[in-house]
């Protein structure tokens, strides 16, 4: 094809290409039907589950909602060009702190030997392997749809969405674990998560680059 025909091409498709949100609604649903049926058939819930949702150890699965809904937002708001962090960095800064102060009283409490007794390798290794697993479908979703974008920083919005998409599987994944102890789950979970964002960068680096 010549150039004048290429650029003729071109400048008769007028049709725009679908936006983040609109990607994001259309695919969501399913990377989530599939993290879930996931969930069902290899993990399950665990037997006392009522009754751990009626106390503190509900926070497993609350917290990372609310960090999934902060971190996606603010990677939804970055997508473009022209954005600012603005109120959703500070958001998103302000319960990073609250969970580390979290962290630094439990570990007052316990100590070294209970951060040690509390992290027993089975079932940190089932955590670390878990929740990056029953992310792996969310992460994808995200960068797929943050693709639809531009952002300025394609390195930080696809850790954003991969911090979103490993929230959200460490809040599915919190059905299933029976380590409630705050000095297990909140460097446990974390850890967890963070390797799910440290792909969504690593793969934001190249999917989101324009």
């Amino acid at each position: 094809m010549k150039t004048d025909d290429l650029i003729m091409a071109l400048s008769q498709d007028t049709r725009p290409a679908p936006g983040v949100a609109k990607r994001l609604v259309g695919v969501l649903p399913v990377a989530l039907f599939v993290t879930l049926a996931a969930f069902v058939l290899v993990w399950g819930v665990r037997p006392d589950l009522a009754g751990a949702m009626t106390s503190p150890a509900v926070l497993k699965s609350v917290v990372p909602l609310v960090l999934a809904g902060l971190a996606g937002t603010l990677a939804l708001t970055l997508s473009r060009p022209e954005a600012q962090a603005g109120r959703g960095a500070i958001a998103l800064g302000i319960i990073g702190a609250v969970l580390a102060g979290g962290f630094v009283v439990a570990l007052g409490r316990g100590g070294v030997a209970g951060l040690v007794d509390a992290m027993s390798p089975p079932s940190l290794l089932t955590c670390l392997v878990s929740i990056p697993a029953l992310s792996l479908p969310l992460v994808a979703a995200a960068l797929w749809s943050l693709s639809a974008g531009a952002p300025r920083r394609p390195a930080m919005v696809g850790a954003l969405g991969g911090l979103s998409a490993g929230a959200l599987g460490a809040s599915v994944y919190a059905l299933y674990c029976d380590q409630d102890a705050a000095l297990f789950v909140l460097p446990a979970y974390a850890a967890a998560i963070l390797i799910v964002s440290l792909v969504g960068m690593l793969a934001g680096k190249r999917v989101l680059a324009w």
